[in-house]
C-alpha cells in the first residue's frame, strides 16, 4: 500500500505522511464509550485507506500515544460506506486518523466520527467530528 508522503533522501528528515485527524478528543463519561466511525469512498474506483484510533491516555501531558485502539488498513470499494468502532476507556483522550492511499482522490473519501454510549447506543454530546472539521497534517513517520 502506498500512501501520500514526501521523502528527503538526503537523510535530514524522516518520511512524512499526509493525515487527516480529529485532533484530541476526550471521553468525558464515567464509563467506556464507543468511538463510532463512518467512512465512505465516493470515488468511482476502489481506494486504499488506513483508519486509526489512538489512545492518548489521561495524563495532563502525554508524549506520543500510549497505544492503538483501532488500526484498520483496507481497500474500500467504489461508492461504498463502512462502519468501524473502537472502545475508549472512561476519561481517556483519543484521536481518530485517516490516511488515504495514493491510488484515490482523497477529497472523495469522507470520515465522520462520534461517541456513542455503546454500539448502537445514543450519541455523546461534544464528540462529533464532521468531514469538514478534520485537520490535515504532515506527520513524520506515521504510526
Amino acid at each position: 500500500m502506498e500512501f501520500e508522503s514526501t521523502n528527503n533522501f538526503g537523510g535530514e528528515r524522516p518520511r512524512r505522511t499526509t493525515v487527516r485527524t480529529t485532533g484530541i478528543l476526550q471521553n468525558n463519561l464515567n464509563t467506556t464509550l464507543t468511538a463510532h466511525i463512518d467512512l465512505v469512498n465516493l470515488n468511482d474506483e476502489p481506494v486504499e485507506v488506513r483508519v486509526q484510533v489512538l489512545n492518548w491516555g489521561t495524563a495532563v501531558t502525554q508524549t506520543n500515544p500510549l497505544g492503538t485502539l483501532l488500526d484498520v488498513t483496507q481497500t474500500l470499494a467504489a461508492n461504498t460506506r463502512t462502519a468501524l468502532n473502537a472502545a475508549v476507556t472512561a476519561t481517556n483522550h483519543y484521536e481518530v486518523r485517516l490516511i488515504v492511499g495514493r491510488n484515490g482522490n482523497r477529497e472523495n473519501v469522507l470520515l465522520t466520527t462520534y461517541g456513542r454510549t455503546s454500539i448502537g447506543g445514543g450519541q455523546v454530546n461534544g464528540l462529533s467530528v464532521l468531514p469538514s472539521q478534520l485537520l490535515t497534517v504532515e506527520i513524520d513517520g506515521c504510526l
